[in-house]
């Protein structure tokens, strides 16, 4: 089933065979026939992992019928059918916001999801996502947020620490249509984090590339930032979705003999991604069967020895183990572990427990009652907080 037309010269990896889904599922789910019949649905990127399209691509509809039932197929054809019209929005108003803002003069980087969904994948509505992350220079954030107020977007608040937050990248704008919304997300840089992983917003336009996405001339990030970018994005989120991970075989595999690994390697090095990039890029090897070209030397990236030792010794010989959705403690554990250093270790445990105003705001002030001027009273509960749950994670 495939509601939108392939985008001819924008899909690289059109004709090439897609890695399997089905057996990685498997691994993740253990039983997923079981899984598929019994599974809550819900519409949204977050339905199987986000690889609900690209299950019902690779199994034929006679195998899946078999297995799980014609009427739970149907429930699952109807969700993906639902994705699709969205995706169809969402492709509509990408083209729209994209020539608004373009014709402003004002350059525009698109990032990561709408990004490989075009240009890495053979057919878009096989990487359904939530939003659309873009990003602006900051002198050209208020004209940028103007135009998306004239097509109809309206702002919405994430968080409500957001209303005097100083570290603030990211501005939300929606807009309702016909089966949901279509969300766009305004940055003037990658989101903060706690992981102490930085991005040097400045070297992100130095090497962006140009690309043509439904028409309209645009840039996104060069294919070195781009896969560094998927790799955090994936461990920033404690290695949620698989089908983030996924985004970075596609990636891989449509580029993988295009990247400059040296580039790659020195920007990994300098942002602190050195083991994310090491153990991301083995998952992808591991379970999607991806092959990294000569010069890629996969274990230059390879953290000291000392932190591979603490990775055997508090996740296990096999870190792919954590990508299962029972895994929820070893997932968190593994993400303060993939660390370049110790240095970088004990920082990474310090902000856990002293985090930054932003997140100790969304942490604590979604739901209280203390006006946000106060936020900083929660420094004085949150190391408790987070030292026992550190306790629980290891020991339990």
């Amino acid at each position: 089933m495939r509601l939108l037309p392939e985008a001819p010269g924008e899909a690289r990896a059109g004709a090439r065979k897609l890695p399997g889904i089905e057996q990685v599922l498997t691994f993740s789910y253990g039983d997923l026939d079981r899984t598929l019949r019994t599974m809550r649905l819900r519409s949204g990127a977050s339905l199987l992992q986000g690889c609900l399209p690209l299950l019902l691509q690779e199994i034929p509809a006679d195998n899946l019928i078999e297995r799980i039932g014609s009427e739970r197929y149907e429930q699952l054809q109807a969700c993906y059918l639902e994705l699709c019209l969205l995706s169809l929005w969402f492709s509509l108003e990408q083209q729209r916001v994209f020539e608004a803002i373009t014709a402003a003069k004002i350059p525009l980087m698109v990032l990561k999801g709408a990004d490989i969904a075009l240009t890495c994948y053979p057919q878009p509505d096989l990487r359904y996502f939530d939003d659309v992350d873009l990003m602006v220079h900051p002198e050209d954030l208020h004209t940028t947020t103007t135009i998306l107020e004239q097509l109809g977007y309206t702002y919405h608040q994430e968080y409500r620490f957001e209303a005097i937050s100083q570290q603030r990248s990211g501005f939300v704008y929606a807009r309702q249509v016909a089966n949901g919304y279509v969300v766009f997300e305004v940055h003037t840089a990658p989101h903060a984090n706690e992981l102490g992983v930085t991005f040097d917003v400045p070297g992100l336009w130095r090497r962006a590339r140009a690309v043509t996405l439904h028409g309209v001339q645009i840039q996104a990030m060069g294919l070195e930032d781009l896969l560094l970018f998927l790799c955090w994005h994936y461990r920033s989120h404690f290695f949620d979705r698989l089908i983030w991970l996924y985004d970075v075989a596609m990636l891989l595999l449509a580029y993988g003999s295009e990247l400059d690994w040296i580039r790659l390697y020195r920007l990994a090095r300098r942002q602190g991604m050195l083991a994310t990039t090491y153990y991301v890029l083995g998952w992808c090897r591991q379970l999607f069967k991806i092959t990294l070209p000569s010069e890629a030397h996969l274990e230059r990236f390879a953290p000291p020895a000392y932190v591979q030792w603490l990775v055997k010794r508090l996740i296990g010989d096999d870190t792919s183990a954590v990508l299962r959705p029972s895994m929820v403690n070893g997932r968190k554990l593994l993400q303060h572990l993939m660390v370049d250093n110790l240095k970088s270790l004990g920082l990474t445990e310090l902000r856990a427990i002293f985090p930054s105003p932003t997140h100790l705001g969304r942490l604590y002030m979604e739901h209280s009652r203390l006006p946000l001027r106060l936020f900083w009273l929660y420094y004085f509960w949150h190391p408790f907080v987070a030292l026992k749950h550190l306790w629980r994670v290891v020991f339990l």
